[in-house]
């Protein structure tokens, strides 16, 4: 899953789609967890960058593996909080 930012410098994305389908077809991501890695977009020249600042191992969450798919951020940074 991705979102971008609501100013458009960052692109935060997840290697799990939706749990039903992970469980089907990524039953390895099930089991050891997603990540989330942030890409900062360069808006003036054009490009992506690997935020190597910027990872989170779901895997080492204290209750265990969990998925990630969608952010949302308090302030409404994501592009999924638009339309409330």
């Amino acid at each position: 899953m991705i979102q971008l930012s609501l100013d458009g410098k960052r692109l935060y994305v997840t290697n799990s789609l939706y749990s039903s389908w992970d469980c089907q077809f990524y039953p390895e991501l099930v089991q050891k967890g997603s990540h989330m890695l942030q890409i900062d977009v360069n808006t003036d020249k054009g490009g992506l960058t690997l935020n190597p600042n910027f990872f989170v191992d779901f895997g080492a969450e204290p209750e265990g593996p969990c998925l990630s798919h969608e952010m949302r951020y308090p302030g409404g940074d994501c592009t999924s909080d638009i339309w409330i």
